[in-house]
């Protein structure tokens, strides 16, 4: 098997979260909270490769896909003073892993484009 930039992506996101409840002595619900997180990783991961390669594309096949990074910006943020409120220390982290994640995509582009085969 060939190992996949999600791979590693995914792995670290894992250990973050792994990491944080295990130093907070995290309960069973934060634990649920924790893949809730992970699992919602795996759906931007995938959603963020599906907008970089509609941008390609001469004439995208659906237009407001630039909106779902303001959509993104505005669901992360309402959700970081949400569970900082109710101090949800897996959450927390999955916003900030959330929060980055579209600057490391666009590094990661820049330094390795996308070559596209018909």
């Amino acid at each position: 098997m060939k190992l996949r930039t999600w791979h590693l992506e995914a792995a670290v996101v894992y250990a973050v979260l792994i990491s944080v409840n295990l130093v907070t002595h995290a309960d069973g619900l934060e634990w649920l909270g924790a893949l809730a997180v992970a699992l919602g990783f795996h759906h931007a991961s995938v959603s963020s490769r599906m907008a970089e390669a509609e941008a390609t594309r001469p004439v995208p096949s659906v237009e407001c896909y630039r909106s779902a990074a303001l959509y993104f910006v505005g669901k992360e943020v309402a959700w970081f003073v949400y569970f900082a409120a109710k101090g949800s220390y897996s959450a927390l982290v999955g916003c900030a892993v959330f929060a980055v994640h579209p600057l490391w995509r666009r590094w990661y582009r820049a330094h390795h484009p996308k070559v596209v085969t018909q």
